[in-house]
């Protein structure tokens, strides 16, 4: 199974509200080593800034990993430019070596995540950012997510 077909199975196994509550998931992949947080719905720049330290915090205390945010479920983004410069600035989750992958259908917020990207090229060289889960299933090379919610 592609990552694309078992990525509706997975957001099935978190209840809705408390996806909305959050407004981010963390989940692990411990066959195919890789930490996701899946952002849904609107997200600010408190609910970016929030996930991303929920990340830190689960990679600071575990072995090194690939990542994956998905972003293609979310319909309105507040992100602001200088909270993606925040972040640029912040030392990466995943060490270098191991491939990250950004998925962000909408334009804003893919030109938000390659400004992102750009930014931050240097300290995270082993970013991608696309547009699809297809395109992130090829990058990453997983046969199926076998995703279990981070505490």
């Amino acid at each position: 199974m592609s990552v694309n077909a078992s990525w509706a199975v997975r957001l099935g196994r978190v209840p809705w509200a408390m996806r909305l509550s959050m407004g981010f998931v963390l989940e692990f992949d411990a066959k195919n080593n890789i930490l996701c947080a899946t952002l849904e719905g609107r997200v600010t720049d408190a609910i970016l800034l929030d996930s991303y330290a929920a990340a830190a915090r689960y990679a600071t205390s575990h072995p090194p990993c690939r990542g994956l945010w998905d972003c293609s479920g979310v319909t309105e983004s507040e992100v602001s430019g200088d909270t993606i410069r925040q972040v640029a600035e912040k030392p990466p989750i995943i060490p270098t070596g191991y491939m990250r992958v950004i998925v962000a259908s909408q334009d804003y917020l893919f030109g938000m995540m390659r400004m992102f990207q750009i930014l931050s090229e240097t300290s995270r060289p082993d970013l991608h950012v696309v547009r699809t889960m297809d395109e992130a299933d090829r990058l990453l090379i997983a046969d199926s997510l076998e995703l279990k919610p981070v505490s």
